[in-house]
């Protein structure tokens, strides 16, 4: 998977889940203000954690499938 499509899949994501994590906290405190600072947080810490753990798989699957194709050798 290349960087763009990780890129558009992780922004496609957080959309998602930022609208539910907003919806939740404005529900839960009866305040938007609170929902919307706890959404944008949420989206800053995540995002980066998504697009880091997406890097981090692929780089192990593709050290997988080197020692795979070795050994087939």
């Amino acid at each position: 998977m290349s960087y763009k499509k990780t890129l558009i899949k992780t922004i496609i994501w957080r959309f998602i889940a930022t609208s539910i994590t907003i919806l939740s906290g404005w529900l839960v405190s009866g305040d938007w203000k609170f929902g919307l600072a706890v959404g944008g947080l949420d989206t800053l810490l995540k995002t980066f954690g998504y697009f880091g753990f997406e890097r981090f798989w692929l780089k192990l699957e593709n050290r997988n499938e080197n020692i795979f194709n070795k050994n087939k050798r």
